[in-house]
C-alpha cells in the first residue's frame, strides 16, 4: 500500500529533483522509497568499523541533538570532537581521540547515516529493554 504525503522541500531541492527527473513527484517518490535500502546497506558496510565504546560515545554526544537537512553527515565528527575536547568524553567511555576521529574521517551519506542511526535510538531506542547496549550490537 502506498501512503500519500507532502513533504515541504527547499529551493535548492527543487531545482535539483528538477534536474534530475521528470516531475518533482517522481524525484520525491524514487528518493524517498531509495533511502532506506540505501541506508540499510551503509550500516551494513559500517558493522564492525567502530568498538562498542565509541558508539557509546558517539550517543552522547548526539543527545538533543537536533538533525539539520542542510548540513547532514556534519553533526557527528563536530560533536565528538567537542565532547572530548570540552568534557573528556574520551576518558568517560575509554576511547583514543585520535582512533575515533579517523575512524569518523568518512564519506558524508555514511556520517549522515550514523546521525540518523543515533537520531533513532533517542527517539524510540532508549525506550527498548536493553537501551543503548542492545541498540549499538547492531554495528558491532
Amino acid at each position: 500500500m502506498r501512503q500519500k504525503i507532502g513533504p515541504m522541500i527547499s529551493a535548492e531541492t527543487e531545482t535539483w529533483i528538477k534536474q534530475n527527473f521528470e516531475n518533482l513527484n517522481q524525484g520525491a517518490t524514487y528518493a524517498l522509497d531509495a533511502f532506506p535500502a540505501l541506508y540499510a546497506r551503509t550500516l551494513h558496510d559500517l558493522r564492525g568499523k567502530f568498538s562498542a565504546a565509541e558508539l557509546r560515545l558517539m550517543a552522547d554526544v548526539m543527545n538533543a541533538t537536533a538533525l539539520t537537512p542542510m548540513i547532514a553527515g556534519q553533526h557527528l565528527a563536530i560533536n565528538v570532537r567537542d565532547g572530548i575536547e570540552l568534557d573528556r568524553l574520551d576518558e568517560k567511555w575509554g576511547v583514543q581521540k585520535e582512533e575515533i576521529l579517523r575512524k569518523l574521517d568518512l564519506p558524508i551519506f555514511a556520517l549522515a547515516c550514523l546521525e540518523i542511526w543515533i537520531q533513532a535510538f533517542w527517539e524510540h531506542g532508549s525506550k527498548n529493554k536493553g537501551g543503548l547496549e542492545t541498540w549499538i550490537k547492531r554495528l558491532l
